[in-house]
């Protein structure tokens, strides 16, 4: 069997925490290649919505150098938990096969961020799939953080259900961002807390600081090594190129697909990849394959406009924060706080900070309260960077903490707590939209 069509095959099957089971593909490597017949320099993999791919600026992606070699102590690369299959980040699904092989041994499965708590028993097969329940669940790693040092806001009580966290250190879990896009990116890092003058220079720090803590490294990295790995991230380029209704995403005069993506500057205006496609669509039900394709384009062009345009209670809409055209990330870099950490949604698998502002007595509760721990500002209390929405539906589950399990779970979110209102069939066409980014 050719590595193209291993590399479409899913994450599942016959797998078994039986000894000697083994998946039907090795996924011990992360670094799984894909081909696209239309594109000899492209990596394609299938998703939910039909096929993304990602290239590089400087020819073909070759699976090997520094971002996939080892330099720490526990077994590690960049690639471990930012594999070309998923978008550049890791899904539950492909954690959960890595488990499955490996009996939760592969070296994704380390204490020091991966488990519920550093001091998580994982002795045998059973206490290592409780340790690693929300790496698991959500594809998240655990951050510890200390309280900023000087803040207008004080830790009055942690309900941490694994028994671990204190102002001394917080646990935040977390969903590894993609390494792609990146020339797109305003901060590095959900909460901005690498700074430096620019995003490349930021991007080194963070090389070596993923080196240092995530890999264990007992040493920074090589100046030479960390600059081929900003040099790859930075290369990179991914988005949906077909949709299993519409086709290709940039025929027709769409102008969908990792190509056009490539060429994209960061400029504050709206998404206008599909306006081509806007108009009537016929019956969606129709025999023919070329109406159902085209209905399934207008159904995409018309997410489009809601995404433009749809404002909610408070006047705001979906672009006012995705702001980068045909990008989504933010043009400005500001931190927003949407209501994802809120106390209020906490689940139980997840640990809970009560904080009190030092001037007015205001408490707040939240299950991560992201800038805020970088700036010691009560403002900041739950704000998190925005980040880039081409490739989405290669990359579920959504938001900082994993906690939307689909598109369809992030448009409740933002009806729910957003006040957004869209009806049946609005949903369906915006939810048609993002996946085709």
């Amino acid at each position: 069997m050719s590595l193209a069509l291993l590399a479409c095959l899913p994450l599942t099957g016959c797998i078994s925490d039986e000894p000697g089971a083994t998946d039907e593909l090795d996924t011990s490597s992360v670094s799984l290649h894909g081909a696209d017949h239309d594109h000899a320099h492209r990596d394609v993999f299938p998703d939910d919505t039909g096929w993304f791919a990602s290239q590089r600026e400087a020819g073909p992606i070759a699976h090997d150098g520094p971002f996939f070699d080892e330099f720490g102590t526990n077994g590690r690369t960049c690639g471990t938990c930012h594999a070309a299959r998923d978008g550049w980040t890791i899904t539950p699904d492909h954690v959960r096969a890595l488990f499955r092989q490996t009996h939760g041994t592969h070296p994704l499965f380390r204490t020091n961020d991966g488990s519920t708590s550093p001091l998580a028993d994982t002795s045998t097969l059973e206490a290592r799939r409780r340790a690693y329940r929300l790496l698991l669940d959500r594809a998240v790693i655990r951050v510890g953080l200390p309280m900023p040092s000087v803040a207008d806001f004080e830790l009055i009580a942690v309900d941490d259900p694994y028994g671990y966290a204190s102002a001394r250190e917080l646990s935040l879990f977390r969903r590894p961002l993609p390494a792609t896009n990146l020339r797109f990116i305003p901060a590095v890092m959900w909460d901005g807390r690498v700074v430096a003058p620019t995003v490349d220079a930021a991007l080194l720090l963070q090389a070596d600081g993923a080196t240092l803590g995530h890999a264990a490294a007992l040493a920074p990295l090589p100046a030479a090594a960390r600059a081929e790995i900003v040099a790859f991230e930075r290369g990179l380029t991914t988005a949906q190129v077909r949709d299993r209704g519409a086709g290709r995403l940039d025929q027709h005069g769409g102008r969908g697909g990792v190509d056009e993506l490539a060429l994209t500057d960061r400029v504050d205006a709206r998404f206008d990849l599909f306006d081509a496609w806007l108009g009537d669509a016929p019956d969606a039900q129709a025999c023919d394959h070329g109406a159902r394709a085209e209905a399934r384009r207008a159904a995409i062009a018309r997410g489009q406009e809601l995404f433009n345009t749809r404002t909610n209670a408070a006047g705001r809409t979906c672009r006012g924060c995705h702001s980068v055209a045909n990008v989504g990330s933010n043009a400005n870099g500001t931190f927003f706080d949407i209501g994802v950490a809120a106390g209020t949604r906490r689940s139980a698998d997840q640990p809970l900070y009560t904080f009190r502002n030092r001037a007015t007595g205001a408490i707040r509760t939240t299950t991560d309260p992201g800038r805020a721990l970088v700036t010691g500002k009560w403002a900041d209390l739950n704000r998190f960077k925005v980040p880039v929405l081409r490739g989405l539906a290669a990359r579920a589950p959504y938001f900082h903490d994993g906690s939307a399990e689909s598109i369809d779970d992030v448009i409740l979110f933002y009806e729910e707590s957003l006040q957004f209102a869209f009806t049946a069939d609005e949903e369906a066409d915006l939810r048609a939209f993002l996946g085709a980014l």
